[in-house]
């Protein structure tokens, strides 16, 4: 009896031990699975991310120099920097592929045609050959995904919503009521335009041009209009009885065009008139939000607005509800910051909402910077 007991016992503890054994290799190769399928979603990602990016270098290079053999140059360059699968992208020009883009009016879609002209779209072929682990396990050893990436030059609309509060009539220290030495002081030094060489304003005027500039090399079909805004200044406010001149809240100083030829004049015009009031931020957004979305615009041409600040908003309701209502109308904003007292927490905040990048200049090279690098970036999207 009691051998029989020995004999079951001994039985089960094997065949519990068997079931231990499969569990266990069922385990080894459900974590081997894993590990590779972890492993390829990895890599199908960064091959995206560097193959978006070759294709959006390549556009921006054809729009900017006009050269088939640049454009490929550049997403072969872009996409060498950009590691997969622990190796940096390699392209060729075999890869590339230069044609136009058209986006279709009732759906919006976009049709690429190889080597049509004018030329307008720059398309990246690419593949990662991987490696896997665990090829004993899986029985897989390689994986290989190929995608296709497509960057075009995008109709944009574009608007400029810039702060003419009085604040921009400071110098660069950044501090508050601190004007450039030639600023006249009697009456008041608000009584004057801002100064033509040492204010913020002239910073902002030559940025707005280097932007304009920019626009007109890379693709000068950009349509741009102008809004500025402070805050409404009646004769009943100190700085309206004293100068005798109001101001309402918001401006459109130019509709949206082609030509930026009304734009610097109105910027410039600007610059030689004075600047009252403190900072409306979200009645320039509203308004900006108006010109993009008014009769004459397009359904289907990429909406851009750039917000340019020195300050903190102090007037009217919260930018970041503002910025909400031009979420809705697929609205991109992208914010500028000058000057390291300004308000990056709420410019960063609106930038979020909408899709858009945040730019902050401590200096007048950086904003020049910043707008330049809009310029750059605008016209280019990516279409599959």
């Amino acid at each position: 009896m009691k051998a029989n007991e020995r004999s079951s016992c001994s039985v089960r503890r094997g065949a519990a031990l068997l079931i231990m054994l499969a569990t266990l290799a069922v385990i080894i190769v459900m974590a081997a699975f894993s590990i590779n399928i972890a492993y390829m979603q990895l890599v199908r990602s960064q091959l995206r991310s560097a193959s978006d990016a070759a294709a959006r270098a390549g556009a921006e290079a054809l729009a900017r120099l006009d050269s088939v053999d640049a454009a490929k140059l550049a997403a072969i360059n872009i996409a060498a920097e950009n590691d997969v699968g622990g190796l940096p992208l390699v392209l060729t020009a075999n890869d590339i592929q230069v044609g136009h883009s058209t986006q279709q009016g009732n759906s919006g879609k976009w049709i690429f045609e190889e080597n049509k002209q004018p030329y307008s779209s720059v398309r990246v072929n690419s593949s990662r050959l991987t490696q896997l682990m665990m090829v004993d396990v899986t029985g897989r050893a390689t994986f290989n995904p190929e995608l296709v990436s497509t960057a075009a030059f995008s109709e944009n609309e574009i608007c400029l919503v810039i702060d003419r509060s009085h604040s921009m009539c400071f110098d660069h220290t950044g501090v508050d009521w601190s004007y450039p030495s030639a600023t006249p002081t009697s009456p008041a030094p608000f009584a004057y335009a801002p100064d033509a060489t040492a204010s913020r304003w002239a910073s902002l005027e030559t940025a707005v041009n280097v932007f304009l500039d920019s626009v007109a090399t890379v693709n000068a079909t950009q349509k741009i209009a102008l809004v500025t805004w402070g805050s409404e200044i009646t004769l009943d406010t100190y700085e309206g009885a004293l100068t005798g001149r109001t101001f309402d809240a918001t401006k459109l100083n130019c509709p949206l065009v082609t030509d930026t030829k009304p734009i610097r004049t109105a910027i410039s015009a600007l610059g030689n008139d004075i600047m009252l009031g403190g900072t409306d931020m979200s009645a320039g957004i509203d308004l900006g939000v108006e010109v993009l979305t008014g009769s004459g615009t397009k359904d289907y041409a990429s909406k851009i607005m750039i917000l340019m600040t020195d300050g903190k908003w102090n007037f009217g309701r919260d930018p970041n509800q503002a910025a909400l209502d031009a979420k809705k109308e697929n609205i991109t904003v992208h914010t500028v910051t000058f000057l390291d007292n300004a308000d990056q927490t709420d410019m960063k905040k609106v930038a979020k909402t909408t899709g858009g990048n945040h730019y902050h200049a401590s200096n007048q090279a950086e904003l020049e910077a910043a707008f330049q690098d809009m310029a750059r970036t605008l016209p280019v999207v990516l279409i599959d």
